[in-house]
């Protein structure tokens, strides 16, 4: 049986409040993409994305970035992308 995330994260889900710019930031850091590599795919600055992923961090209530994709990733909002996984 699997553990509900959010009730294992033990507050009630915050993706409600991220925007459509932080969801796709996070998305593009899990999926292993630097800073300019995400503002070059959303015609973004580099100053915006890493304003957003900031920003993602802080409504998640994560203590760095990583712990804030962990933490999108287990609510859904991310999803995990295998780059060796045949489609």
């Amino acid at each position: 049986m699997m553990t509900d995330p959010h009730k294992a994260l033990g507050h009630e889900p915050g993706f409600s409040l991220l925007t459509d710019r932080e969801i796709r930031c996070l998305q593009l850091v899990a999926e292993g993409k630097r800073l300019e590599d995400a503002g070059n795919i959303l015609v973004l600055s580099q100053d915006d994305v890493s304003n957003a992923l900031a920003s993602a961090q802080i409504k998640l209530e994560a203590r760095n970035l990583f712990h804030a994709v962990s933490i999108a990733m287990l609510m859904g909002v991310v999803k995990h992308t295998d780059p060796f996984q045949p489609k």
